[in-house]
């Protein structure tokens, strides 16, 4: 008996130090975000090719393959034969939106399992609230400094929700697959393919119920990363 309470005491103690050493380590929002900017920052710029599906309601729209380019802080650029619906939100704005962290206030806000990752979710508030930016949520693999998901809310695009999966490039925070869920009524549009989308409540035939989300999917792969961009590569031809 003597033997079997010492080390169930024994066992507590440790589980109890265990503990303590979680709550140490446990990273705050704003150490969680850093580490996320510090892996976004390896990357100085990249090129890589694209395939866009875009489903918008009241539009219809084929796939379109392009490349796109970007290099650090905030050069973006698209190239394609044809019209690609392309947001820019989830490329140059994500380290934009966190690199100051004087700019907003950071709290953690849940957690949530995400495919087989256990991601914090930080919430952004700006300290500031004359800019367009409302809101941003983050969801993060803290050990991996991975941004699993993020949802930005905006005066001039609404919400967007942003779903983010990695393969070959995770090292560097690059995704080989993004998407974008969007409000329609907000999200723009290039004129020379857009409809009636300031009443997305009506479908096609003018019957109520149409969806006011929009999905966009972007797959990526063939990456070159940090091949010496030039600013003069992203002006336009």
């Amino acid at each position: 008996m003597k033997i079997f309470f010492s080390v169930s005491r024994y066992g507590i103690f440790v589980t109890l130090l265990l503990t303590c050493f979680s709550v140490v380590a446990q990273k705050t929002p704003n150490q969680l975000l850093r580490g996320v900017y510090m892996k976004m920052m390896q990357v100085k710029d990249y090129s890589v090719e694209a395939s866009i599906r875009a489903d918008i309601p009241l539009i219809k729209i084929f796939p379109v393959n392009a490349v796109i380019y970007f290099k650090q802080p905030d050069k973006f650029k698209v190239e394609s034969k044809n019209i690609a619906i392309m947001p820019r939100q989830g490329f140059s704005d994500l380290s934009k939106i966190i690199h100051d962290s004087t700019s907003y206030t950071a709290v953690f806000t849940g957690k949530e399992i995400i495919g087989k990752s256990l991601a914090q979710i930080a919430s952004l508030i700006p300290a500031v609230d004359t800019g367009d930016l409302v809101l941003a949520k983050f969801w993060i693999d803290a050990s991996t400094n991975l941004i699993l998901k993020s949802q930005l809310t905006t005066r001039s695009s609404g919400t967007m929700l942003i779903e983010y999966f990695y393969g070959a490039e995770s090292a560097f925070g690059l995704p080989d697959k993004m998407i974008f869920t969007v409000d329609v009524k907000k999200f723009k549009v290039p004129k020379i393919i857009a409809t009636d989308i300031q009443n997305p409540g009506k479908d096609a035939k003018g019957n109520a119920g149409a969806s006011k989300k929009g999905v966009i999917l972007i797959s990526m792969k063939n990456y070159k990363i940090n091949s010496g961009l030039k600013d003069v590569d992203f002006k336009k031809k």
